[in-house]
């Protein structure tokens, strides 16, 4: 639901992770979503579940990874669900089998992480007057 916050977790791997829902033209699924603010789009997805989605092909785009490599990259369409909001994003695809949650969807919101608790949170910022 929209205003309160999303509660995620760490896992035992101290990876942080949130669930988000991504709707295709096939199907609709529910996933458990590595937080990873240093991906600056907005959602990356193993290949083989974007095509079990059915992901529209809308572009390509040149992208540089976290090593500097710089590579050309098929872009998909899709909806996703995320902070009780329904939006179209840009989708990657990744031959890695963790869906990335970047910095596109979380702009906007603040990201509480405690390692302590193994608890992440993600909050809509308040609007200021």
């Amino acid at each position: 639901m929209k205003g309160e916050a999303m509660q995620g977790y760490i896992d035992e791997c101290r990876m942080c992770r949130a669930k988000v829902t991504v709707i295709g033209g096939r199907q609709t699924i529910v996933i458990d979503a590595v937080v990873d603010p240093g991906f600056n789009g907005d959602l990356c997805l193993p290949a083989q579940m974007a095509i079990q989605l059915g992901l529209e092909l809308c572009g390509l785009q040149r992208v540089e990874l976290a090593d500097g490599t710089k590579k050309r990259e098929l872009i998909f369409a899709g909806e996703v669900v995320f902070d009780g909001e329904q939006k179209w994003v840009e989708i990657f695809l990744t031959d890695s089998e963790d869906t990335l949650l970047g910095a596109g969807l979380l702009a906007g919101h603040v990201v509480t992480i405690d390692y302590v608790k193994q608890t992440l949170e993600i909050a809509q910022k308040e609007q200021q007057c």
